[in-house]
């Protein structure tokens, strides 16, 4: 009778998704994409004045100042000073200024001179880059955040034509030739890759991990740079973020906060209340009658994370997956958040062999996450029950590919089969987009290797040794100028140059 309920209510949920225009996750502020062919923001800018940031002051003291650079806006280009991004993808959201400041970067309005209520914010990227966030706050006037300092823009010219930003473009393109910034022909790929490691936690005598990022950099299909820092360095479409899991106990409880910081520098003495910086996971206050639940990282994404959760009380394990703007609040997506009505069925469907042999299993539409399998992410189910007073579990396999939302860029442009047979001790694999490079994951290292005309170069590039108990839960690959860019955040965030 308990199947027969629960099989019902999942049936109505079904329909009335199915009666839905669209099932996706629908979040408070959620950017949107403008579905008309008009930037939502265009012509000509100059840059007029910028004001410090209160907590990072004289960081980039010595930085060339933008005051009097132009700023330009076209479907097909948009210009910073001197840098710059081709068809670009513009997403906005209209928020509330005060929320937005206090919130992004710990200031009010009257820090920056302003008293509008609701402003438009605008993120800029091109090939799923991030490139800079502006907040337009009235026809002609807007700013915009660097490093350390808020710059703020009039327009001069309501439009631009094509061929006018072409000879910035040119322009620009001819210095960094000349400066040997950069070599149009060369082929440039890097790799951002989240490494969890078990870690033993011997003075609570539970499971533990630690997580890592290592970075590979590579030019023209040859190895130029690894390095490698603590936490999970993720960027975002609006910058980089660190994503790290804190272990609290108090009177006799362990809670595991994963915490998610948005990357800028707060040098320590600016910071009076570092708690304001961090976004954690569930209350901050231990209370004696809190469960103790331990937190292992399946996932992380540019938007999302997936996680396991472990009742140390019963051993329960359940799977959730948060939305990483939102992890403060604790509410998980569900199945039919991230794929709608069609992709609960096919939830449905995967859970069914399993329930139809014990009418005690429950189905919780948050019980999913995402794992690797033969160098893709692939999406599975859980079904948690309790036999004689022991939690139990058993996974599903959920037949849909991770959309896009989820998960960014998961091909393979190599098949496993051919990459197997390369390479026998592989466990998992990474293509990139430019289809240059593979990294081969095997027991013991990360094997990296060139790609010409789809077929593995026969001479290793270079390799990472790794712990047998080490697992990739992030993968974010940068092409082109964006590698160079990315280096940068990563030795900013203390990585250590290991080859």
């Amino acid at each position: 009778m308990k199947k027969f309920y629960l099989v019902v209510i999942l049936l109505i949920l079904s329909n009335m998704l199915t009666s839905c225009s669209n099932g996706k996750l629908q979040i408070k502020d959620s950017i949107i994409a403008p579905e008309n062919q008009l930037p939502p923001i265009s012509g000509k800018w100059t840059i007029e004045e910028s004001i410090d940031s209160p907590y990072i002051k004289g960081v980039t003291d010595t930085k060339e100042s933008l005051i009097g650079r132009e700023v330009l806006f076209h479907n097909s280009a948009v210009v910073v000073d001197r840098d710059f991004v081709l068809e670009p993808t513009f997403k906005y959201k209209n928020v509330n200024l005060t929320d937005y400041l206090l919130y992004k970067y710990k200031v009010n309005p009257d820090y920056l001179n302003l008293s509008e209520k609701e402003v438009e914010v605008i993120a800029v990227s091109s090939n799923n880059q991030f490139f800079y966030e502006f907040i337009k706050y009235s026809e002609d006037e807007m700013f915009f955040f660097d490093e350390d300092k808020f710059y703020f823009l009039r327009k001069t010219v309501d439009e631009i034509s094509k061929e006018e930003i072409e000879r910035y473009i040119s322009v620009e393109q001819n210095l960094m030739r000349i400066s040997n910034i950069e070599e149009v022909d060369t082929l440039r790929s890097g790799i951002l890759l989240g490494i969890k490691s078990y870690d033993y936690d011997e003075i609570n005598q539970e499971d533990n991990w630690i997580y890592k990022t290592i970075w590979i950099r590579t030019n023209n299909r040859n190895l130029s740079s690894i390095y490698e820092l603590d936490n999970l360095l993720v960027p975002r479409k609006r910058g980089f973020w660190m994503i790290n899991v804190d272990r609290n106990t108090n009177n006799n409880s362990i809670i595991d906060e994963i915490k998610a910081v948005e990357k800028r520098k707060y040098p320590e003495e600016y910071v009076e209340d570092a708690k304001l910086f961090t976004f954690e996971f569930g209350q901050m206050e231990l209370a004696a009658i809190e469960p103790s639940i331990i937190k292992n990282i399946l996932y992380v994404g540019n938007d999302y994370i997936s996680v396991e959760e472990i009742e140390l009380s019963n051993n329960r394990k359940n799977l959730k997956t948060y939305p990483i703007d939102y992890l403060d609040n604790g509410k998980a997506v569900t199945i039919s958040d991230i794929l709608g009505a069609e992709g609960l069925r096919t939830f449905l469907e995967g859970a069914q062999g399993i329930m139809k042999s014990d009418t005690s299993m429950y189905l919780d539409e948050e019980s999913f996450g995402l794992f690797r399998r033969n160098g893709y992410w692939i999406m599975k189910g859980r079904i948690n029950y309790n036999t004689d007073g022991e939690e139990l579990y058993r996974d599903f396999n959920i037949k849909a590919i991770p959309p896009k939302e989820l998960v960014n860029y998961d091909e393979l442009i190599i098949s496993w089969n051919k990459i197997k047979s390369k390479i026998p001790e592989a466990i998992d694999a990474f293509t990139s987009p430019n289809e240059d490079i593979l990294i081969v994951v095997t027991r013991n290292n990360l094997q990296i290797y060139a790609i010409e005309n789809r077929e593995i170069s026969s001479k290793e590039l270079g390799r990472i040794k790794l712990n047998s108990s080490d697992s990739i839960i992030m993968a974010e690959w940068s092409l082109g100028r964006y590698t160079t860019l990315w280096e940068e955040e990563v030795i900013r965030s203390g990585g250590i140059k290991i080859k």
